[in-house]
């Protein structure tokens, strides 16, 4: 094969393998075969105050998008405020721990002149009901949002997919490579049949 042939093969095989892996990198978008869990409409919020722990007990509806079925959850507010923001599965409990446990009263508006007892902690729930405020006397002590997360069913697509996609890669790539290829092949195989 001459050089200036050899030098377009090898850009041809370097261009297919840029445009080939098309499947597999579709296959890994972000989002892809995930399925979310949100709360649902209306959550059914309810707010419990450990005053062991300094924290808040979170129980609400959440709804599954794949199917819309409705479960009832539990997960301490602080302890997983990091994993609700960047949209994780929060670590949820049994809803018996909220036994024992005192109510922090749900409101839809601030509470004029504040709750009865200025230590009273208590909640303003957004309009939709998926977000809260933490109230305590006349300031705000933080807004949370209840988890939306995707579950990992949407991971395990992807890894089994994986080798197939791959091989329509490769095949793809080859294919390209072969077409290309094949007339200078074919005239190096009639010089060596001759």
């Amino acid at each position: 094969m001459k050089p200036k042939r050899l030098g377009w093969s090898i850009l041809v095989a370097a261009q297919a393998l840029v445009v080939g892996g098309c499947t597999t990198s579709k296959l890994w978008q972000e989002g892809r075969f995930a399925c979310y869990h949100e709360p649902a409409s209306p959550p059914h919020l309810l707010l419990f105050q450990s005053n062991q722990s300094q924290d808040v007990l979170v129980q609400y509806d959440e709804s599954r998008e794949s199917d819309d079925s409705i479960r009832r959850r539990a997960y301490w507010l602080r302890r997983n405020a990091e994993r609700c923001q960047e949209r994780r599965r929060p670590r949820f409990i049994s809803l018996e721990q909220a036994q024992g446990l005192t109510p922090v009263p749900i409101a839809d508006a601030p509470v004029v002149g504040g709750p009865p007892r200025p230590d009273t902690m208590y909640a303003i729930v957004s309009t939709n009901g998926h977000a809260f405020a933490l109230h305590q006397a006349d300031r705000e002590l933080g807004s949370y949002e209840l988890p939306v997360y995707a579950d990992a069913s949407g991971r395990v697509k992807q890894v089994l997919l994986t080798p197939i996609t791959v091989a329509a890669d490769l095949t793809i790539v080859g294919g390209v490579v072969a077409c290309y290829c094949l007339p200078y092949f074919w005239t190096s195989l009639n010089y060596v049949g001759h």
